[in-house]
């Protein structure tokens, strides 16, 4: 069964859940933005996420996008690179990364078919990275989906949601806590 959510509840929910499970605040941050891109263009993202918190693997999740980007840098200075995971991830930690690699001339290659043919929860041990410029396109059709997305929102499974849903109440801070900050000291 699904529901159907608005695409930055997914980014909210994800970036509460994942501070839940000890994200600081800039990894939580990168993993929200990736899983909610690859949940709107993919698929899966919420499934990736419930399975990277099962098997504590958030963080090293989230630092792949990092990695990437210092393996862009290679890739400008040398033309190409091979960048590997260890832990692999799932496309859903990287899938908004490589699309801003795409979009800076960076061309990438996963080991077996292409990233279009990933879901969010396929892993993606190593990708080849070549350097051949921007391609000109035309029209960008993730912003297609995104309009979609936003219009009549996204729907998800509702047991993941509902995973979700209980990890983010885990980051929730009381209305006294807040309150407290706001008081004048005596």
């Amino acid at each position: 069964m699904t529901i159907t959510v608005a695409p930055r509840e997914v980014v909210d929910q994800v970036h509460r859940a994942s501070r839940s499970h000890g994200c600081d605040a800039d990894l939580a941050d990168r993993l929200a933005a990736e899983i909610a891109f690859c949940e709107v263009h993919h698929g899966g993202g919420l499934a990736a996420w419930v399975t990277l918190a099962d098997a504590d693997l958030l963080e090293e999740a989230a630092h792949a996008s990092f990695h990437l980007a210092a393996a862009e840098v290679v890739a400008h200075s040398s033309g190409r690179t091979t960048v590997g995971f260890d832990p692999p991830p799932p496309l859903a930690a990287i899938a908004r990364s490589l699309r801003d690699l795409e979009r800076r001339g960076v061309r990438y290659t996963p080991p077996v078919g292409t990233i279009a043919d990933l879901a969010g929860t396929d892993l993606v041990p190593s990708l080849d990275l070549v350097v051949d410029g921007p391609a000109p396109v035309p029209h960008d059709r993730t912003e297609d989906e995104f309009t979609t997305a936003y219009h009549d929102g996204l729907p998800v499974d509702r047991s993941l949601w509902e995973r979700l849903d209980t990890a983010a109440a885990g980051f929730l801070v009381s209305e006294a806590a807040l309150d407290a900050a706001l008081k004048p000291a005596p």
